[in-house]
């Protein structure tokens, strides 16, 4: 009776999928209470597979798909793939309850919800295969079904473009996911995950074109292909592309993709945990293409007026943040950040789709707040304040470091996220002096408490989330190890972002509260094309938008004939 749960949890929203389909001319908008009750039956059997493989073994299950031939699918519930199908039947289910009365009177209500519970078993289907090539046919379906989803809206010119990139970029990505996996098979014999792994750690790792120039290991070759579908599908720089254009989908699709689908890459870094630990370069390059995104998304997202566009761009930040945690060996932190972000970012997406209808039907413009121009500079407020907001997260984060008891300076792992831990809490404060609120206690209180409690929260879930799904002695631990740089450069890494962040919070903090700086006008003048270029995405999109009609404009261009060709024969 094992197995019951979980074919519950993943075969539910197919059958909602398929009744929604078969009965929804019949029922019309009725018929979403199917799939919110399938959905509602999924979510219980997920927790209920969590719990089970949380105190026993995983689950196998294996059974034959008859195509022209008999093809063996294997179904694997470990900790991983129950984490995951918790998160995604759980967003699933929010979802839609929402799009219940979000999407009524839309002529494709019965269409979207039938196409909503499809994707929510495409996805359960992903998390859990045990074979290389199942992964492959599921994570290829979530491409067209995203694709269909995001111009659900057929009308809209911009949706069917964005539909266009989302095929192309996620197709390219596709592509190098299969190729990697068909090397896969070539080089170790077998695509089923358990012979893989047990393949790598018993045997060293042949190579690719051997006795050429480009004479590779094979391990890092296949790494680097998945990590280019990694990159399509989590929005790395720069096949982030597709992302922007998710605005252009209802709201419940564009909640259900940046909360579920975007997370894709990060856990399948986590399922090949063990051919990526085996790679030391492929997690190198992860940190910084990682970083990259980080770095870019979070500057882009600053910038954005439009609601869905910062949320979309933060969700490019925070999809950086996840691989670069991945390229420093700390997998079940990513998996704890694709869960949290997974969960707020629903909820922000479902919120703003909800804010913006009614600012359309209530217009009504914001209160005009009188700007207080900033007191004389006084340089002891200034080093007081700089000192509180620099010191204080430092110790409230090393006190619940000591009480979760988590090894400081075992991993770089560890103190980078301590690092930016403190960096986060640090702009928390800093964000309190220029909403000129430090005057008032209660919010200074209230503010060190919820430092208190997420730093512990955080620490908590980031030691929990590793014993819980790396449970064998040694495992995370080599992870770490992997992944770790040379002492002298990753020193020098932290020591420079640490200065460079410190710099900027003086300048800031320094104009907040009326000092004068001398800014030159070519300075000023860099300063404010910068700012445009991120307001404009580092025109990227625009870019391919460009090359994309050029392709076009060549494609269609008359052949014209030469005077021998125009000669009759």
């Amino acid at each position: 009776m094992d197995f019951l749960f979980p074919v519950i949890a993943v075969f539910a929203p197919l059958l909602a999928s398929g009744l929604i389909a078969l009965l929804g001319p019949t029922l019309g908008e009725r018929s979403s209470s199917i799939g919110v009750s399938a959905l509602s039956l999924s979510t219980i059997a997920a927790l209920s597979s969590l719990n089970h493989v949380a105190q026993n073994e995983p689950i196998l299950l294996t059974f034959s798909v008859f195509l022209p031939r008999p093809i063996q699918a294997t179904i694997v519930i470990d900790r991983l793939a129950a984490v995951m199908m918790v998160l995604i039947t759980g967003v699933s289910l929010v979802i839609h309850v929402y799009s219940q009365r979000y999407m009524q009177g839309d002529q494709g209500y019965v269409r979207f919800f039938s196409l909503l519970s499809l994707l929510t078993f495409v996805l359960l289907s992903l998390v859990t295969s045990g074979n290389l090539l199942w992964l492959f046919i599921w994570w290829h379906l979530v491409t067209w079904l995203l694709v269909l989803l995001l111009s659900f809206n057929g009308a809209s010119p911009a949706a069917r473009m964005a539909g266009r990139t989302t095929l192309r970029v996620q197709g390219l990505g596709d592509a190098a996911l299969l190729v990697g996996i068909l090397l896969i098979y070539v080089k170790f014999g077998t695509v089923d995950l358990t012979e893989l792994f047990r393949a790598i750690q018993s045997s060293p790792a042949p190579t690719l074109w051997t006795g050429t120039i480009f004479e590779i290991n094979s391990v890092t070759g296949i790494t680097i292909l998945i990590l280019i579908a990694i990159m399509t599908k989590s929005a790395q720089f720069p096949f982030h592309v597709w992302l922007p254009g998710t605005i252009e989908a209802p709201t419940p699709v564009s909640a259900m993709l940046h909360a579920g689908i975007v997370n894709a890459g990060g856990f399948l870094v986590n399922r090949l945990a063990p051919l990526y630990g085996a790679d030391p370069m492929s997690l190198h390059l992860m940190f910084l293409i990682g970083g990259l995104t980080a770095l870019i998304g979070a500057t882009t997202m600053l910038t954005q007026s439009s609601i869905k566009r910062t949320l979309v761009y933060s969700t490019m930040g925070q999809m950086g943040y996840m691989i670069m945690e991945c390229g420093l060996g700390a997998f079940a932190l990513a998996v704890f950040h694709l869960c949290a972000h997974g969960l707020f970012k629903a909820t922000l997406f479902l919120n703003s789709g909800a804010n913006i209808q009614k600012a359309r039907s209530e217009l009504k413009l914001p209160e005009h707040e009188p700007v207080e121009v900033a007191n004389r500079f006084s340089f002891v407020t200034w080093a007081t304040g700089l000192g509180i907001t620099l010191i204080l997260p430092l110790i409230i984060l090393l006190a619940a470091h000591g009480l979760v008891r988590i090894p400081l300076f075992e991993a770089q792992g560890t103190l980078i996220f301590l690092f930016f831990a403190w960096v986060t809490s640090a702009q928390a404060i800093f964000s309190l002096y220029r909403l000129n609120a430090v005057a008032s206690w209660k919010v200074s209180l209230t503010m060190v408490a919820t430092l208190t409690l997420i730093g512990l929260t955080y620490l908590w879930a980031g030691e929990a989330f590793t014993h819980f799904l790396y449970a064998e002695p040694g495992q995370a631990a080599a992870y770490f190890q992997a992944a770790s740089w040379p002492t002298r450069l990753f020193d020098t890494f932290v020591g420079l972002a640490a200065l460079l962040i410190v710099a900027v919070w003086m300048f800031l903090y320094g104009k907040a509260h009326g000092l004068q700086f001398l800014i030159p006008d070519w300075l000023a003048t860099i300063q404010t094309r910068v700012y445009v270029a991120f307001l404009n995405g580092l025109y990227v999109e625009d870019v391919l938008h460009a090359l994309g009609s050029r392709a076009r404009r060549v494609k269609v261009r008359p052949h014209k004939r030469t005077t021998a060709e125009s000669k009759p024969w």
